[in-house]
């Protein structure tokens, strides 16, 4: 069989496979990007760009779980007008919120037209890059094999923040690709830090999701993942610019080649970040709980302190449950201890509840003060505690202090 017949009927099991999974629901209703080959008509059957292989790479965006921004691989076959980008998504329909949390949240690869994919980014104003992919003929077909076979098998891979995302299923894809190759990496300097300091790097234009992201991360901000499992879209380029890829002999090329291309043009600029940040939050209410408690020790006033007081355990509360579910029954980032249990948990409402009508509860303010204090000065020691979070457990060992110090106060008097 001839080298373009080949080609023909390669092209059409192409064409069948993209053809038996539809576009994406929530992109129904939008109308493709006109969009222009890479390189263009006509491409010979036996050129290396018969096939193009690219990494689309978008800008952030306003929703949250757009943050980020988002990294796919884009497919061209110009002499069959075949040109797809496969990209990783995970559902975003409120119950899956719900999902995500609980570490349920799936994801799979699905193929959508370009013009289709970029239509959404469009509307939102965001920017989208193409950096083509400096791989051989052969090895540009087994991808999109690769990548059409993964997606009709509609495999659902367990989505994780960190492990399992857009960005680190396009990077195997593209490793799994090479024909006894291997690409030799160069990471650039924040993937040298631990889990938690890279998160916050990554989300630094995102203070509240960073905030909560830390919160629920517990011990895992103190490890080091593989680096492979932490790429984030806007590391993608500056990795693969510096890398290479290395064949059995020695000899080695680029991971890229040619110039960027611009999809679509940044049209819309994120907002800034709310000044309400999670800093200032939490040394309002520290700044609350310190006026209540100045308050407290002046006759009449007692009732701002009561109203903090139930408050705070309230909240308390609820971040404890919320802390336990995630670090022993959610997998979102698999079982681990969590700093935060320790100052957050339900064990305080269950005290109070039980035992404040007991002689001596009023002890129990003294030591859960001393605990909370020396949680505090434990800040440099785990990735995972820094100042935003110590302010409320600041506010938190005010309250018990001021308790603790009534307590002796009445004992005092008894005597």
């Amino acid at each position: 069989m001839g080298r373009v017949d080949r080609n023909r009927l390669w092209a059409m099991w192409m064409l069948l496979l993209v053809a038996a999974v539809p576009a994406l629901a929530q992109r129904r209703d939008y109308k493709p990007i006109a969009v222009t080959w890479t390189h263009g008509l006509p491409v010979k059957p036996d050129s290396s760009n018969f096939v193009t292989a690219s990494y689309v790479v978008a800008s952030p965006g306003e929703k949250i779980y757009s943050r980020l921004g988002h990294a796919t691989l884009r497919l061209e076959c110009p002499s069959y007008k075949l040109d797809y980008c496969f990209t990783f998504e995970t559902d975003v329909e409120p119950g899956d919120y719900l999902r995500f949390f609980a570490g349920q949240a799936r994801g799979r690869i699905v193929a959508v037209p370009t013009g289709l994919f970029l239509a959404p980014y469009a509307r939102e104003g965001r920017q989208v890059r193409q950096y083509e992919l400096n791989l051989s003929l052969a090895e540009k077909r087994e991808l999109w094999r690769m990548l059409d076979n993964d997606m009709v098998s509609d495999e659902r891979r367990k989505f994780n923040f960190l492990a399992n995302n857009c960005t680190s299923i396009s990077f195997s894809m593209v490793e799994d690709c090479l024909q006894g190759e291997h690409i030799d990496y160069v990471w650039p300097r924040v993937m040298s830090q631990d889990n938690g300091d890279c998160v916050r790097y990554l989300m630094r234009h995102s203070p509240w999701l960073s905030f909560i992201s830390i919160t629920l991360l517990g011990t895992e901000s103190d490890k080091y993942w593989d680096n492979h499992s932490r790429v984030a879209p806007e590391l993608v380029i500056d990795i693969e610019r510096h890398s290479r890829i290395v064949a059995p002999d020695g000899r080695w090329r680029p991971v890229l080649t040619g110039e960027q291309r611009e999809l679509l043009p940044l049209r819309h600029r994120l907002s800034a970040p709310s000044k309400a940040s999670p800093g200032v939050v939490a040394a309002c209410l520290l700044l609350v709980v310190l006026l209540a408690t100045v308050l407290e020790w002046k006759p009449g006033w007692r009732r701002p302190a009561q109203l903090t007081d139930a408050v705070l355990l309230a909240l308390q509360t609820a971040a404890g449950l919320l802390l336990l579910y995630m670090s022993t029954v959610a997998s979102l980032f698999g079982t681990h201890w969590n700093w935060y249990i320790i100052p957050f948990n339900p064990v305080p409402l269950v005290v109070w509840l039980v035992c404040r009508r007991r002689r001596h509860y009023g002890r129990v303010y003294g030591f859960y003060t001393a605990v909370l204090v020396l949680f505090m000065l434990a800040t440099p020691l785990s990735s995972q505690l820094d100042w935003q979070h110590q302010l409320v457990v600041a506010a938190l060992a005010v309250r018990t202090a001021s308790h603790a110090v009534a307590y002796r106060r009445r004992q005092g008097a008894h005597k």
